[in-house]
């Protein structure tokens, strides 16, 4: 009985823990929420305080409303992230070149976390044999253009973000062209020539690139700034 009588305590005292965790995060929210309309919050720890900023300064004509503000709350609690961070976010723009195996949870990630502008390259279609690996399409698109595909997965998770649809292969005619609307490249191609080509293109224009690789069960990525 005694045994019993020390778990349920332990049990209690837990469950102390985890209501006064989640009253301090709910906390935390609030203030960030506050933070959103320029007002000064108080009692804020320096891990979590960041500058306020305007709804209407989130560039692509969307501002961090509160409903965007509850959407990426667990990462706005981040402390090297916050407010400041999901606004960066919101104003900055990625080009994916490659809609397949690396470029699927690249894209969907990149959508979900709120990148403000995100371009979608690819020339090929949708295939049976894609499915297994490349999780950004569905058996609903099959025969149809990834871009096309990618691109109403990406809207599926965030309705919010503009995505722009290149249904063509990056060749060196339009590529210069198409890289220099981005400020970040993500290289998710799997042939060399693409790759060098790209990388050509990134060093020409001053735009970082982020370079991913993957064979058989293995894989690299590579970010590559220009100085």
């Amino acid at each position: 009985m005694e045994s019993n009588g020390g778990d349920a305590f332990r049990i209690l005292e837990e469950i102390e823990t985890l209501k006064a965790a989640k009253s301090d995060i709910e906390h935390r929210i609030a203030n960030l929420q506050v933070q959103i309309g320029g007002v000064a919050v108080e009692e804020m720890t320096d891990s979590i305080l960041c500058p306020p900023i305007s709804t209407n300064d989130a560039g692509f004509g969307h501002g961090l409303s509160p409903e965007m503000v509850y959407r990426y709350s667990r990462q706005l609690l981040l402390p090297s992230f916050g407010v400041k961070g999901q606004s960066n976010l919101l104003k900055s723009s990625i080009l994916v070149v490659g809609a397949g195996g690396l470029g699927s949870p690249a894209l969907l990630y990149l959508a979900a976390c709120g990148v403000g502008r995100l371009g979608i390259v690819d020339h090929d279609d949708v295939e049976l044999n894609n499915m297994h690996r490349q999780i950004i399409h569905t058996e609903a698109y099959i025969g149809q253009s990834k871009v096309k595909s990618a691109a109403a997965a990406c809207r599926a998770i965030n309705s919010t973000i503009d995505i722009v649809e290149h249904r063509e292969a990056l060749r060196t005619s339009n590529a210069l062209e198409i890289v220099r609307k981005y400020d970040i490249v993500i290289d998710a191609t799997d042939n060399l020539p693409s790759r060098y080509m790209i990388s050509d293109c990134c060093v020409v224009l001053g735009k970082p690139l982020v370079s991913g690789a993957a064979l058989g069960l293995e894989g690299q990525v590579h970010y590559l700034a220009v100085c």
